[in-house]
C-alpha cells in the first residue's frame, strides 16, 4: 500500500468535532436505541452552545449516520453549521453494499455534507478505516464518541483523543437495566462539555 499524504483541510480547529461510534450491529434496538439516539443529538446541540460548528462524519452506518442525520436537521436553522464527510477509501459504497450496510444512509450523507473528502485507497487496505479516524481526530479540537469498552475503532479512535487532549463526550451505548434515563442523566463520561 502507498504512503498516506492527508489531504490539507482548512477548517478552524478549535471549533471542530468528530464522530466515533459503533455500527448498527453493535447498537441496542428498540426503545434504547430512541433513548441513545435523544442523547446523541443533546450532546450535538451542547456541542454546537459550547461554540462547535465545524462537524467531521467518517461516513459510517449507525452513529456516523445518527450524528449526520441530525446535523442536517441543525443546519436548517443554523446555517454556520459546517459539515465534512471523510470517507475512508474509494470503494467505499462497495464495502458498504458487502456489509450489508443502508446505501441510502450513505447516499444521504454523500449529498448533503458541505464538503466530501475521499480518503484514497481501498476498504480491503490494512488500517484504512484507522487511518480515517486519526485523520479526523488530528483535525478537531473534539470528540462524540458512542462506544464500549473492549476492542474496537470507536474505542481506539476515542483514546486516540483523549490521549492528545481533546475535549470529549463519550456516550456508553446501554444504560444500566430499569427505565431509559433522559439525555442528560444517561451515562457519559466526559471533559469540556459542561456549559
Amino acid at each position: 500500500m502507498a504512503s498516506f499524504h492527508p489531504p490539507s483541510l482548512d477548517i478552524p480547529w478549535e471549533s471542530s468535532l468528530c464522530f466515533t461510534g459503533h455500527r448498527p450491529e453493535k447498537l441496542p434496538q428498540g426503545a434504547v436505541l430512541t433513548g441513545l439516539n435523544r442523547t446523541l443529538q443533546f450532546y450535538i446541540r451542547r456541542a454546537f452552545q459550547l461554540g462547535y460548528t465545524h462537524y467531521l462524519t467518517g461516513m459510517a452506518d449507525g452513529i456516523d449516520y445518527l450524528a449526520a442525520d441530525y446535523l442536517f436537521r441543525l443546519r436548517m436553522a443554523h446555517p454556520e453549521i459546517h459539515i465534512v464527510g471523510i470517507q475512508p477509501c474509494e470503494d467505499y459504497e462497495r464495502f458498504f453494499r458487502w456489509r450489508g450496510y443502508s446505501i441510502p444512509h450513505l447516499r444521504l450523507m454523500q449529498e448533503n455534507v458541505d464538503q466530501l473528502i475521499v480518503l484514497p485507497g481501498s476498504a480491503w487496505d490494512k488500517g484504512i478505516f484507522l487511518k480515517r479516524n486519526r485523520f479526523m481526530a488530528d483535525q478537531t479540537s473534539g470528540i462524540i464518541a458512542v462506544c464500549e469498552e473492549g476492542r474496537s475503532g470507536s474505542m481506539q479512535t476515542f483514546r486516540y483523543a483523549q490521549e492528545h487532549g481533546q475535549c470529549y463526550c463519550r456516550i456508553f451505548p446501554v444504560p444500566p437495566p430499569g427505565v431509559i434515563p433522559a439525555p442528560d442523566a444517561w451515562p457519559v463520561e466526559k471533559l469540556g462539555f459542561d456549559l
